[in-house]
């Protein structure tokens, strides 16, 4: 079941950096009201997002300030512009598909520390690669990580427009 921006505006105010504040808690938990709502959760692989319970359900804080913004539930994902998923400011948040939101990751995980898109040849060259609609497109080897790095970011801007 999902709220209208309206109802969702008369259980909460919308505060600053899109903290959601209880305005009209149900009946079993009226001593939240004025206090924040929701808590950090961290999903499977261990990134935090702010989840709201309503009427025993959890939803994502993020989407539920994009309701009340923008008047709609959003109709895939709900992408953090700065990476940030613990900020929900409504200027922090666009409607995304999931490929888009993928191409919005800062950083991953590695056993290395090189940075994203740059694979560390035997050779002792670098190679920027980057995957564009589920093929891997090798960009060139280059004698510096920075340089690699350099080249895979014009690419991911190319590619990725605004989610680069």
């Amino acid at each position: 079941m999902s709220f209208s921006a309206e109802k969702l505006g008369q259980l909460f105010d919308l505060r600053r950096g899109g903290v959601l504040v209880w305005i009209a808690p149900s009946k079993y938990h009226k001593n939240v009201a004025g206090n924040i709502a929701g808590t950090p959760i961290p999903n499977k692989s261990g990134k935090q997002y702010w989840h709201v319970s309503i009427n025993g359900r959890k939803y994502k804080r993020s989407h539920l300030v994009y309701c009340m913004t923008t008047g709609r539930w959003p109709q895939e994902q709900i992408d953090h512009i700065d990476g940030n998923s613990l900020n929900d400011d409504p200027s922090n948040l666009r409607e995304a598909t999931h490929m888009q939101n993928m191409w919005n990751l800062k950083r991953r995980k590695r056993r290395l520390a090189l940075p994203m898109g740059v694979k560390l040849l035997a050779s002792g060259r670098y190679q920027a690669r980057i995957r564009v609609n589920n093929k891997c497109l090798a960009l060139g080897s280059f004698e510096t990580s920075e340089m690699a790095s350099a080249v895979y970011q014009s690419a991911r801007k190319q590619h990725f427009g605004e989610f680069a």
